[in-house]
């Protein structure tokens, strides 16, 4: 009888089906790591709620500026978690270190700052628009809006400001730890992606608003799964198949 060699599959075939494996893996465990790391810490942010406030409940509870980084903090640390235990390419190692602090220190901490520093600044001045003397409807409707206007130009200049700033210092800083020349620019649809920074504008915006508010603030931790699963994801997203 003959040897009937069986039929194997060309190399870069392989290659390119192990790859593609490790992305879906490494897709997988950065975005369980982000759940993880996000139910960490709202755990962690509510404990301390109730610590100070034993009345306080999930359904009138209110995030800050201090949960806020923490929820970012847990999330991107979470993702990067997960990213580096489902990678099985070790050079994405600095990729995903370097992401996690673009992500933190750029995309969350930076726009935070300047949009917490811009509204206290907005109510310490104490400008107001004028308001229409009427007690008509139409008249109240319109002053709800010139009420609004100025904390909605404030905040939406602070969010870019942050972002453009803190991206720009991050790529100095990160260039010189890891040693390289890369530049992280911030483009339109990087906006899009970050819903956890409109989303905390508009919940910042909006506190008065307490149907409005109540739904931001039970949007607001899911929309960091983008943070942490970017982190993660970093470097095996582009991966190059040969």
């Amino acid at each position: 009888m003959n040897n009937i060699n069986p039929i194997t599959q060309p190399k870069t075939a392989l290659n390119n089906k192990n790859t593609q494996n490790n992305k879906n893996k490494v897709a997988i465990g950065s975005f369980v790591g982000t759940a993880i790391g996000i139910a960490g810490s709202l755990a962690g942010v509510y404990a301390l709620a109730k610590k100070g406030n034993p009345s306080i409940s999930l359904k009138n509870f209110s995030f800050t500026e201090k949960d806020i980084l923490m929820l970012g903090a847990g999330s991107v640390a979470g993702g990067l978690a997960g990213g580096l235990i489902a990678d099985h390419n070790k050079d994405n190692v600095k990729p995903k270190l370097r992401e996690a602090s673009q992500q933190f220190f750029g995309n969350i901490a930076a726009p935070l700052g300047f949009l917490t520093a811009g509204n206290k600044l907005l109510e310490k001045s104490g400008f107001k628009l004028p308001q229409i003397k009427s007690e008509s409807k139409p008249a109240k409707i319109a002053n709800a809006v010139l009420n609004i206007i100025p904390k909605t130009v404030v905040t939406v200049v602070s969010l870019i400001s942050g972002m453009e700033i803190g991206n720009k210092v991050m790529n100095k800083v990160n260039n010189k730890i890891f040693k390289e020349d890369v530049k992280h620019d911030v483009k339109i649809e990087d906006y899009l992606v970050h819903a956890d920074d409109l989303c905390l504008t508009a919940n910042m915006l909006l506190k008065n608003a307490k149907p409005i508010s109540a739904v931001t603030s039970k949007v607001l931790p899911l929309t960091f799964l983008i943070s942490g699963s970017k982190t993660g994801m970093q470097g095996s997203e582009n991966a190059k198949e040969v």
